[in-house]
């Protein structure tokens, strides 16, 4: 029994000692190893943390450069806008001095015309070759400023037997580009006629044959009607591209161009 005793003893003892240690050996181990998976925890959540924070930033940054993206669009189309505004001024005016020089040079003319025949009628002579060289260079100015507002593309179309008054290749193109027009062949014919017969009455002086009277007053009654029809059509062009125009007659009142 004592040998038993003594037996399971050392049994214990050398199993306390195997067990102790066990213990000092593998609880650093456990230690190291619980210390090394903390670390690791740590580690990723640090970089969990930096990626999240580089994807704020990445955010951040794309968000910006949108709104600068806007801004650089909205920068464009108001220069656009603005562009495209001086533009219609510019072409609003040049489309109002090209039309107010067609009204201004056919009233010249028309104006010469009357001014011609009342002096006739006053019974005060008409030098003819001063009166042809006013008319020619009223003429002239006629086609000018027919011819400019043509080359710009504007809306007077083919005057067929006033060929004196505009030239046709260049409202041939202009109405072809624009796909409108205005006949102005009325007005063409009426001042051609008025001033042939203006001609005519300067020629046979006075006293007047009671016809030619009665056809020179026609006449110019004829071209008063359409001047009126030419101003309107004037006008009428303008207030579409948004210009106003005052209508006034070559004494100052209001009236038709």
């Amino acid at each position: 029994m004592a040998d038993a005793a003594a037996l399971y003893a050392l049994i214990g003892a050398v199993g306390g000692a195997v067990v102790g240690a066990g213990g000092a050996v593998l609880g650093p181990l456990l230690l190291h190893r619980r210390q090394a998976a903390e670390r690791r925890e740590a580690l990723l959540r640090q970089e969990e943390r930096e990626r999240a924070q580089q994807r704020r930033e990445e955010d951040l940054l794309h968000r910006q450069q949108q709104f600068e993206l806007r801004v650089a669009e909205l920068d464009r189309q108001a220069a656009a806008e603005r562009e495209r505004a001086a533009e219609l001024r510019e072409r609003q005016s040049a489309a109002t001095e090209r039309s107010l020089r067609m009204r201004s040079t056919t009233r010249t003319w028309h104006l010469l015309l009357l001014d011609t025949f009342c002096e006739l009628r006053r019974g005060w002579p008409v030098d003819h070759e001063a009166f042809s060289e006013a008319w020619h260079a009223a003429r002239d100015a006629v086609n000018e400023a027919f011819d400019e507002a043509l080359h710009d593309g504007l809306w007077f179309a083919h005057a067929r037997s006033a060929r004196f008054l505009i030239r046709r290749g260049s409202i041939r193109r202009a109405v072809a580009r624009n796909d409108h027009g205005v006949d102005v062949t009325t007005l063409g014919e009426a001042l051609s006629s008025a001033t042939y017969t203006l001609a005519e009455c300067v020629e046979a002086g006075c006293p007047w044959p009671e016809n030619l009277v009665a056809r020179a007053q026609a006449e110019l009654r004829h071209l008063d009607v359409a001047r009126e029809s030419l101003g309107a059509h004037i006008v009428g062009r303008l207030a579409a591209l948004g210009v106003e125009v005052e209508r006034r007659d070559p004494e100052g009142g209001a009236r038709g161009g």
